[in-house]
């Protein structure tokens, strides 16, 4: 049977605090690999963190770090200097809904900057490792609504249609190099993302009543891996 450890090195999860970050590091974890841990909320990350060293014995580094500012992704990078990073999970996103003439132009920005700039940033940091070991794993988290224009949603959804046709390039690219890249897209989940978004506690328990376990959605993606890219 064939494991995460095969890509060698560490998994670095992005927005791995909560939701369908925290489940790829559980699930790392489970299979022997070490894990950095990356988000902003240092206290969630410190008890995942613990958790997973408790009940898998792996190594696991907590980065704070808010990867919407320009700085960012410099101070994830030097936070794992030295690492073999063998699995990149690019999954910290956000939301931001409503009738697009009357949202914040600054929260725009950083959403595009998060769910685009970032992974693209990441990718082409740790990607030149993986291609000289002949190994590695790629982990694009796009959605169900990069297939679709979403009205009242147009800038997530335009920004996770660029992650969707990002993985799936890298996919096609890479393949025959040993290193897998797969793009997971999910539908409603069951994670903070909507009520963070900007709805009422109302709508998103609405939106959350019947969605997909975010435990699920994370063995998806890695059962995938090597196999199809989305």
């Amino acid at each position: 049977m064939k494991t995460l450890k095969r890509y060698g090195g560490w998994a670095l999860i992005t927005g791995a605090s909560s939701g369908i970050g925290r489940e790829f590091a559980k699930a790392a974890a489970a299979e022997g690999v070490s894990c950095v841990l990356a988000a902003r909320r240092r206290d969630r990350l410190e008890q995942l963190a613990e958790t997973l060293q408790a009940a898998h014995g792996v190594e696991v580094r907590p980065v704070e770090v808010d990867l919407a500012r320009p700085e960012g992704v410099e101070r994830l990078c030097a936070a794992t200097e030295g690492v073999f990073v063998g699995m990149l999970v690019n999954n910290a996103g956000v939301g931001y809904a409503g009738p697009f003439a009357t949202r914040d132009a600054q929260r725009m920005d950083d959403l595009i900057a998060l769910n685009c700039r970032v992974p693209v940033a990441l990718t082409r940091a740790y990607l030149p490792a993986m291609l000289e070991q002949g190994r590695g794993a790629v982990i694009m988290v796009s959605s169900v609504l990069g297939f679709l224009p979403a009205p009242y949603d147009s800038v997530y959804s335009a920004s996770k249609a660029f992650d969707l046709y990002f993985g799936e390039s890298l996919w096609g690219e890479l393949r025959g190099t040993g290193v897998d890249v797969v793009t997971v897209c999910p539908g409603p989940t069951r994670t903070e993302f909507f009520a963070t978004e900007g709805r009422t506690e109302e709508d998103s328990l609405a939106i959350t009543r019947n969605a997909a376990d975010p435990a699920s959605i994370a063995r998806i993606a890695l059962k995938a891996l090597g196999k199809k890219p989305v």
